[in-house]
């Protein structure tokens, strides 16, 4: 042991005396310096955070027409049947094909109607301005088995005439 002490402290004196201050004062200050820069990232990074983060704000679920509809859909549904607005067609539909999952992975539909057990009754779409999209998920809703409703609020739809078309579509799954 008294070897291994000796030669340590021989490189030590060796440094010291062959400007090995320089050296050391060298390393420990690039430690510091390296830290102080971590340090430096740290806060700025918090920052950021902080202003990004007055960049959101909560809004509302439903725009005004979605939310006079929703409860007009709802005074339209059997007692103990639910409406979920704005659910991702990935809650409705499945593939197990990875290909076929992009095109509905990030689209929502308007409205879900449930019966009690939570199984889906119909999808209720409104019309937008964009048919084309809405004609896609509708195919691969349909494909999947799923029916849909489409209302075109211009023509302002009645709770009767909703109350139709469900109890058409749960007439027409009690018989399947």
């Amino acid at each position: 042991m008294d070897g291994d002490d000796t030669t340590l402290m021989s490189l030590v004196q060796t440094l010291l005396a062959n400007d090995g201050v320089y050296v050391m004062v060298t390393i420990i200050g690039l430690l510091l310096g390296g830290y102080v820069l971590l340090c430096l990232f740290a806060w700025v990074s918090d920052k950021q955070r902080d202003i990004i983060s007055k960049y959101y704000k909560p809004k509302k679920v439903l725009n005004p027409e979605e939310k006079d509809f929703f409860f007009r859909l709802r005074q339209s549904i059997p007692e103990g049947f639910f409406v979920f607005p704005h659910v991702s067609m990935r809650a409705l539909i499945e593939t197990n094909h990875w290909d076929f999952r992009a095109p509905f992975n990030l689209k929502r539909v308007d409205f879900v109607v449930c019966d009690a057990a939570l199984n889906i009754v119909c999808v209720v779409e409104l019309e937008g301005e964009n048919k084309k999209r809405h004609l896609r998920r509708q195919k691969m809703l349909q494909t999947a088995g799923v029916h849909v409703l489409r209302y075109d609020l211009k023509d302002d739809p009645s709770s009767d005439r909703i109350r139709l078309n469900i109890d058409g579509i749960l007439k027409e799954k009690n018989k399947a």
